[in-house]
């Protein structure tokens, strides 16, 4: 219990998850709690403490995609507060998100992929106990990892293609 206070208290100080942070949680959480925590990103998975973390990573990467680097992005501002009291920010970051996903021009993919997670929440929990705020780093961090390897994948392909059609 004090290992993970420790490591929460830790990303909202510097506002990183890294990912020997978030094996230490997932470790917390199989010991600890005897929850299953796969290694990759489970679309499947229904717990909404996961499929927020999942949100807010998507989130984050639409406001990338619209403003670029941006000083205090998503997560340096909200990821405590949204791990924590999700009820009290998540409304706030859909609406902003909005105006990011109309910038965007990849928005429309964003904007499915939110409409895919959210379906599954019935509503945004007031508070999430200290177990759940591990699955949401979790998951922000799975789902984050599996847009940067979409994209790695996009890319590799588009040069191979471009390789393919210049012979």
């Amino acid at each position: 219990r004090n290992l993970c206070h420790g490591v929460l208290g830790r990303i909202r100080a510097d506002h990183r998850v890294s990912y020997l942070r978030a094996s230490i949680l997932k470790a917390i959480l199989q010991r600890n709690h005897k929850k299953e925590v796969p290694m990759a990103l489970n679309t499947e998975r229904r717990e909404v403490a996961y499929l927020l973390g999942r949100l807010f990573a998507v989130l984050e990467k639409v406001q990338l995609d619209a403003l670029g680097k941006v000083k205090a992005t998503i997560k340096v501002r909200f990821f405590s507060a949204a791990s924590a009291t999700p009820a009290g920010v998540f409304p706030r970051l859909i609406c902003l998100s909005q105006h990011h996903i109309e910038k965007s021009e990849y928005g429309y993919i964003a904007d499915r992929r939110i409409a895919k997670i959210i379906e599954h929440i019935d509503s945004f929990p007031v508070y999430l106990n200290l177990q759940d705020r591990g699955l949401f780093a979790i998951a922000y961090y799975q789902q984050k990892n599996a847009i940067d390897r979409e994209i790695k994948e996009a890319a590799a392909k588009k040069k191979l293609q471009k390789i393919r059609g210049g012979k």
